[in-house]
């Protein structure tokens, strides 16, 4: 017999997600670059929720029809119209460790035993340490 716990109700049967963005591909261009600044700090803003899927028309508003957007249970991918290799996906920080395309494999970084993921630029940071704002 199923039994409900106090931290989940009926109306939230999710457990609650730290939601974060992950470009996968470098930016091809300036407006490609702002865009997904655009969408990082939309979706910084709406970290915790309880199903990632809320975000995913937020993301295909905001990066408009040059993109497909879609997601799965507990994700949003993004591809650039036309390609197939995603370009980013917004994902649970809680269950994911996926990275952006200019941070070094996991394989290859040092530190201690914490986490090695560096923390993902604030609103008006760049979106590499060697590229900045466009």
């Amino acid at each position: 017999m199923n039994q409900m716990t106090k931290a989940t109700s009926l109306q939230d049967p999710f457990p609650p997600q730290q939601a974060y963005l992950a470009i996968e591909q470098q930016p091809a261009s300036a407006a490609e670059k702002r865009a997904l600044l655009v969408v990082r700090r939309h979706v910084q803003a709406h970290t915790h929720t309880t199903d990632l899927r809320e975000l995913a028309g937020a993301v295909k508003k905001l990066l408009g029809a040059d993109y497909v957007v879609g997601c799965g249970t507990a994700h949003i991918w993004v591809l650039r119209a036309g390609e197939q290799q995603r370009l980013a996906i917004v994902a649970d920080r809680l269950t994911t460790a996926y990275r952006d395309w200019f941070e070094p494999p996991l394989e290859a970084v040092t530190g201690t035993s914490r986490t090695p993921r560096r923390r993902l630029p604030v609103s008006g940071t760049p979106l590499a340490p060697d590229l900045g704002e466009a």
